[in-house]
């Protein structure tokens, strides 16, 4: 259930072709837009208008900035104009404020009827009851076969059988590279870590304000913990966080090893002092303006790079691999399309799926992830000519098929996961970089925490 394998990615990757940055939101708040339209009181926004006007099924977008603000508008009035049933809402929140917004909107019964969410956060609002098993309306939707199998059972297997979203698209974990500052002073881009500690080393220039590489210190988990399974080779154990008996090995000697390497590029001064508080943008800003010239993300970072360097002047490179030459990373997890449970669990939602159905269509997918970098999880576009001809997609393609890549078998079948990775992981990071707290200390934190909830969880099954 819990094996989120590289294998079955690729082999449905085969079959049909061969978290993330934020920014304030453009829109409204569905709450805004429904009390602009109604008059008086605000309108729930799972309601159906009376006396024959169209449903309204509002949207909300997790991880949203000018571009995919652009992008969702112009769909949404594609997607009013082509049919009179239903009126779709669209309102963009940036990835940093949609957890408390939708939390909020969890608690006081205003949930949007559809959300996108990253793959973590999942069963977390499953525990909470906001999100609607859609096997039903995926089993009868004519192009369900379009999306890649792999995606779709992983969402059920992490969910025990329900399916709570429709996957879209997901990210590749991979390094961003100035090519200017490569070519002009001769580097081969890193393809280990041992490679990547030297150059790090050797082109920090704290005197003119200059570094080798740009460290994310807040939400560090994809970066860091790529780093550790990568530097320890997955400890014996591939990709999982837990041995045979269900105890977390992330504590062991080699992950403290591991850590302390990645954490000496913060403490002898290869990258800013303000690395310590990075988050995204800051992380994005620095490789941007050539304070930076590598960082460590994911593929949906592309379109930050083309604003802040433009086409032809940045790379990209697969992440870097330990001695043996595997490497591993931990975001090949879907993005996906949720329907919120604003009905109960057995309710009517023809109207939301129908807008995730036009979400997930090639066409639509083709705009989306043309101009934002994300993969698509839709077979037909795999011969799209824009797919086929992006200088990126052909080296995603190799990664997910790379016998040499593992993919980190998160754990987010552990509802206080996606918590735990955002606040206690960060907290400890930081402390850890600023010599508050040693790599053993935060790492046996971290797998004490595991241990106990993959516990509690057997315990509960």
């Amino acid at each position: 259930m819990k094996k989120l394998t590289a294998l079955m990615l690729a082999a449905a990757m085969a079959a049909g072709c061969a978290g993330c940055g934020s920014a304030p939101q453009k829109t409204d708040p569905a709450g805004t837009q429904a009390q602009a339209s109604g008059g008086g009181e605000a309108e729930k926004p799972a309601g159906t208008a009376a006396g024959g006007e169209k449903e309204i099924v509002e949207f909300w977008y997790h991880a949203a900035d000018e571009k995919t603000n652009e992008i969702y508008e112009g769909l949404f009035e594609r997607f009013n104009s082509s049919q009179d049933q239903y009126e779709a809402r669209y309102t963009g929140f940036a990835n940093k404020d949609f957890p408390d917004k939708f939390a909020m909107a969890i608690a006081t019964d205003t949930m949007p009827n559809v959300v996108s969410l990253g793959f973590s956060n999942v069963m977390t609002y499953v525990a909470q009851d906001a999100l609607v098993d859609v096997n039903r309306y995926f089993d009868s939707w004519e192009d369900k076969d379009k999306i890649v199998p792999s995606m779709v059972n992983t969402l059920k297997d992490l969910a025990g059988g329900p399916l709570y979203g429709i996957p879209y698209n997901y990210n590749q974990d991979v390094s961003w590279y100035n090519t200017r500052f490569f070519e002009e002073n001769n580097i081969q881009v890193p393809k280990t870590q041992k490679e990547f500690l030297a150059l790090c080393q050797q082109y920090a220039n704290p005197d003119e304000g200059t570094y080798f590489f740009s460290l994310r210190g807040v939400k560090p988990y994809d970066n860091l913990l790529g780093w550790l399974f990568t530097w320890t080779d997955g400890g014996g154990y591939g990709g999982s966080y837990f041995d045979e008996n269900g105890t977390c090995i992330i504590n062991k000697p080699e992950f403290a090893e591991a850590l302390d390497a990645y954490a000496s590029i913060y403490k002898n001064g290869w990258v800013s002092g303000d690395c310590v508080n990075n988050n995204f943008n800051e992380m994005v800003a620095e490789f941007g303006s050539q304070t930076a010239m590598y960082i460590m993300h994911n593929s949906s970072s592309k379109t930050s790079h083309l604003n802040n360097l433009g086409d032809g002047n940045f790379g990209v490179a697969k992440a870097l691999a330990n001695d043996q030459g595997r490497y591993y990373t931990s975001a090949i997890q879907p993005q996906l399309y949720a329907v919120t449970n604003t009905k109960g669990q057995d309710g009517d939602y023809t109207g939301a799926f129908e807008l995730i159905k036009f979400l997930s269509s090639a066409e639509v997918i083709e705009e989306i992830d043309q101009k934002t970098g994300r993969i698509p999880v839709n077979k037909d576009n795999y011969d799209d000519t824009w797919f086929v001809e992006d200088k990126y997609m052909p080296l995603y393609q190799e990664i997910i098929t790379d016998e040499n890549f593992i993919q980190i078998q998160n754990p987010y079948w552990l509802t206080t996961y996606f918590n735990f990775i955002n606040n206690d992981m960060t907290a400890d990071f930081q402390a850890v970089l600023l010599g508050e707290m040693t790599s053993q200390e935060a790492l046996d934190r971290w797998a004490d925490f595991l241990t106990k909830e993959q516990a509690a969880y057997e315990s509960g099954k």
